[in-house]
C-alpha cells in the first residue's frame, strides 16, 4: 500500500495514458475482424497517434496542416491516394502587451576630502496588459511554431517525376528545407 502512495502525479498521468492505449489496442483487437494486416498497423499508429497529440493546441495544428497538405497533394496529378504527417519542433510563440515603466534616479554626494560619489538607482516595472475585466492578457503576437519534419505516403511516389513534385510542393507551401520532408510510395495492394 505504501508504494502506491509514493506513486508522484506525473507518475499517475503516464500509467492512466499507458492503460488507456492498452485499452484501445485491445479495442481494436477486439474489432479488427474484416481489417488487413497493413490497414492494422496504418489504424494503430494513426490512433496511438491522436491520442498523443490531439490533447495539446500544437497536435490540433498539426492535425490541421495536415489535412491541408493532404488537400492540396490530393489534387496533383499522378499523386493517387496520399497520407500526410507533420511534427512541430517548437511551440506557438506568443508575445503579450507590457506596460513598461523605468524610473533612474541618481544622487551625488560629496565627502570631507572633496570627493564625489555618484549612486544611480534604476527602477523597473515590466507587466503585462490585462483587459478590465478579463483574465486573458493583451496580445501583440502569436507566431507559428517551426516545422520539425514532414512524411508524405503517396501511392504515385514510385513515380520520380512525382515524388519530385510532392517534395517540391511541400517545401514550397511550408517554406522549409528540402532536407526535413520525405516523401515515399505506399506500400500494400
Amino acid at each position: 500500500m505504501k508504494i502506491i502512495k509514493d506513486i508522484s502525479s506525473s507518475n499517475k498521468m503516464f500509467i492512466g495514458f499507458v492503460v488507456l492505449i492498452a485499452l484501445g489496442m485491445s479495442l481494436i483487437y477486439i474489432g479488427k475482424e474484416s481489417v488487413t494486416p497493413a490497414q492494422e498497423t496504418l489504424s494503430k499508429s494513426a490512433e496511438t497517434t491522436s491520442l498523443a497529440t490531439s490533447v495539446t493546441k500544437i497536435g490540433v495544428l498539426e492535425k490541421e496542416l495536415e489535412s491541408k497538405l493532404q488537400a492540396n497533394l490530393l489534387q496533383m496529378e499522378g499523386a493517387g491516394k496520399v497520407l500526410v504527417s507533420v511534427s512541430f519542433s517548437t511551440g506557438l510563440k506568443t508575445e503579450y502587451a507590457r506596460n513598461e515603466n523605468v524610473t533612474k534616479r541618481t544622487s551625488k554626494e560629496t565627502d570631507k576630502t572633496g570627493g564625489i560619489r555618484e549612486t544611480t538607482e534604476v527602477t523597473q516595472n515590466n507587466q503585462i496588459v490585462m483587459p478590465s475585466g478579463s483574465s486573458q492578457p493583451v496580445m501583440v503576437m502569436e507566431d507559428r511554431p517551426e516545422v520539425a519534419g514532414v512524411l508524405i505516403i503517396a501511392e504515385g511516389a514510385r513515380d520520380a517525376k512525382v515524388r519530385e513534385g510532392i517534395h517540391t510542393a511541400v517545401q514550397t507551401l511550408l517554406n522549409i528545407p528540402g532536407s526535413k520532408i520525405t516523401v515515399v510510395s505506399m506500400g500494400g495492394s
